[in-house]
C-alpha cells in the first residue's frame, strides 16, 4: 500500500515496540498535534479578551463592574482552557504502517489494524463569513471492530493530509472484499445505505441499477443522478456514511459493470 507522504523522524523506542508487537508492517510517515491555526486562535482570543477587560478593571478599580469581571474570568478561562489543552495533547503522534495506524498518546499505544477497522467517518465543513472564506474544520472518526473509536480533527497539524491518507488506505484494504460480497449477493450496508443487487437503499426508496447514471456529492448531501435529471437523499449526509469512499468507490465499480 502506498502512501504520499514523507516519513517523519526516527521512531521513538515506544512507538517501535508498539508497531512490532501489534504486527503493523513498516512505518511510513507521522502526523502529530502541534500549535497551529486551531490553537494559536484560541489563545490569541482568550489573551486579548483577558488584557481588555483586566486593563479596564484595574483602571476602573472598586467602580468596576460585574460584567466586566465576568468577560476579563470568561477571557482567562478560555486562554487556559487552549494552553491546557495543548500541553495535554501535543505528545501525540499518529504512525501509519503497512497494516494500520498506531495512536500514541505520550508512551500509551492505541493500535488500528486496517482488518481490524469496521469504519470511518469524515466531516470536512468550509467555513466562510460575508462570503469570504475563513477556514476548514476536519473531524474523522474511526471505530475498530470491538466498538473503540478514535477522533482526529484540527489538532493535528496537516490533520487534512491524515484523513485522505486513511480514507486512502482503509478504502484500499475494504473495496476487493466488498466487491466480493456483492458478487456473491451479499447486502452491504453503509448506514443509512445499503447496496445490494437490487440497486441502492435509503431505507424508504430502492433505486435500480440501470436507472443510475452517477452519484455526486452537493453541499455534503449524496445525490443519484438518474437519466435526465438528479435526485437528491436531502436526509442522507456524507458525514452520516461510514467508508463514504468504499460505498462511492464500490457504486461506481458496480455501475461500471452494469454498462458492459
Amino acid at each position: 500500500m502506498a502512501y504520499p507522504y514523507q516519513a517523519g523522524p526516527t521512531l521513538s523506542p515506544a512507538a517501535q515496540q508498539a508497531i512490532s508487537t501489534y504486527q503493523l508492517g513498516a512505518y511510513h510517515s507521522e502526523f502529530k498535534v502541534g500549535l497551529n491555526r486551531h490553537y494559536i486562535s484560541g489563545i490569541i482570543l482568550g489573551l486579548a479578551i483577558t488584557l481588555f477587560f483586566g486593563f479596564f478593571l484595574v483602571k476602573a478599580g472598586n467602580d468596576s463592574s460585574n460584567v466586566m469581571l465576568i468577560f476579563f474570568l470568561l477571557g482567562l478561562i478560555l486562554l487556559i482552557y487552549y494552553v491546557v489543552d495543548f500541553l495535554i495533547h501535543m505528545s501525540w503522534r499518529v504512525y501509519l504502517c503497512e497494516q494500520g495506524f498506531l495512536l500514541m498518546k505520550g508512551s500509551q499505544a492505541d493500535p488500528f489494524r486496517w482488518d481490524q477497522i469496521q469504519g470511518m467517518w469524515q466531516e470536512v465543513t468550509k467555513h466562510y463569513r460575508n462570503g469570504i472564506y475563513t477556514g476548514t474544520t476536519h473531524k474523522y472518526t474511526i471505530q475498530r471492530l470491538d466498538g473503540h473509536k478514535v477522533i482526529f480533527n484540527n489538532k493535528f497539524k496537516e490533520v487534512g493530509k491524515l484523513g485522505d491518507a486513511l480514507s486512502d488506505a482503509i478504502t484500499t484494504f475494504m473495496l476487493p472484499r466488498a466487491l466480493a460480497a456483492y458478487n456473491a449477493g451479499q447486502v452491504l450496508n453503509f448506514g443509512p445505505l445499503s447496496v445490494s443487487r437490487q440497486g441502492v437503499s435509503n431505507s424508504k426508496e430502492t433505486i435500480p441499477w440501470h436507472e443510475i447514471k452517477e452519484f455526486g456529492v452537493n453541499r455534503g448531501i449524496v445525490s443519484v443522478r438518474k437519466e435526465g435529471k438528479w435526485l437528491n437523499w436531502s436526509t442522507i449526509s456524507v458525514a452520516k456514511i461510514p467508508n463514504f469512499f468504499v460505498f462511492m468507490s464500490l457504486t461506481r465499480s458496480i455501475l461500471n459493470q452494469v454498462r458492459r
